[in-house]
Parts: C-alpha cells; sequence; structure tokens
C-alpha cells in the first residue's frame, strides 16, 4: 500500500506543467502590459494615434486615450500577477519539500501553505482586477454618459469582496 502511495505521490511533479504554463502566460502578459504604456506614450509624445481601430467615444481626448492605455496595462500587469502567484502557489504546494531552504526564500507575501490561501489569495487580486475594469469603463463611458444602472457592478464586486473577507481564515 505504501509503495502505490509512493509512486502515485510522484504524479504530483506533473503540476510543474501548471506552474510553466502559468509563468509563461505572466511573461506574455507582462510583455502586453509593457506594451499598453509604449502605446500611450506614442500617444502622447506624437500625433500618431495607433488605436484608430478601437470604437472610442467621441468625448475621450487624447489624455483620456492614454488613461485608458495606462488603466489596461494595469490590468494587465494585475493578471499576470495572478498567474505569478498561481504559478509559485502551486510549485511551493506540490513540488517544493518543506524542509528545502528555498522555500524559506521565498517572501512571507508569497508563502502559500494550503490551496485555501492559494484560492483567497487569487480571489483577492481578481476582485481587485474587476475594480480595475470598472474604471476602464467608466473612463470610456464618460462620467456624464453614466447611468445609475452603472453601480449594479461595482456593487457586485464590493459583495464578492465582503464575502471574500468574510471567509474564515486558515
Amino acid at each position: 500500500m505504501a509503495r502505490a502511495f509512493h509512486s502515485l505521490y510522484k504524479f504530483r511533479y506533473l503540476t510543474f506543467l501548471a506552474v510553466i504554463g502559468s509563468l509563461i502566460g505572466s511573461f506574455l502578459l507582462l510583455y502586453i502590459g509593457l506594451s499598453r504604456i509604449f502605446e500611450g506614450m506614442v500617444v502622447l509624445f506624437t500625433d500618431i494615434n495607433i488605436h484608430t481601430d478601437m470604437n472610442l467615444p467621441a468625448h475621450l481626448s487624447e489624455d483620456g486615450l492614454v488613461t485608458v492605455l495606462i488603466v489596461q496595462a494595469v490590468d494587465v500587469f494585475l493578471f499576470a500577477l495572478v498567474l505569478m502567484i498561481f504559478g509559485i502557489g502551486i510549485y511551493t504546494l506540490f513540488i517544493l519539500n518543506p524542509d528545502e531552504p528555498e522555500k524559506q526564500k521565498i517572501p512571507s507575501w508569497l508563502q502559500i501553505n494550503s490551496i485555501g490561501e492559494l484560492k483567497t489569495s487569487l480571489a483577492g487580486v481578481i476582485i481587485i482586477i474587476l475594480f480595475v475594469n470598472v474604471l476602464e469603463n467608466i473612463i470610456i463611458v464618460g462620467y456624464e454618459n453614466l447611468a445609475w444602472e452603472v453601480l449594479i457592478i461595482p456593487i457586485t464586486i464590493a459583495l464578492l469582496a465582503a464575502a471574500l473577507y468574510l471567509l474564515p481564515k486558515h
């Protein structure tokens, strides 16, 4: 029985595929976020508008477009962070032995001891991403064009954040 468990236990190394995939995705998203920042710089410092295909509202000025690009970059950076936290969390939970000195070098805010902690960390960052998406939509729509219905999404996100806060801490 112990031999069968030991053989099955080695399958944990398959999670390394998830670690590699999430870190590759994180690096790709970091590149996309940096390209959004670069696009904002191009729009701000040159007369070139590289976003003629975005169907932006008429009220959005050049500064507004730069703001949208920066908010989009922050959104992409946050999602890259989610993938990075996921990859490191899976690595520390399934692959890294608890006694290894490498585990001691991981910053305390990245040390994950259970799947529950990993889910809570990811949920917190995802709620921030949702708030950033709401901000982006408000900028694109324009403050003067907002209707009361727009409050439904931020209220829903606030309820999700409250539910996450009320979840038992491990």
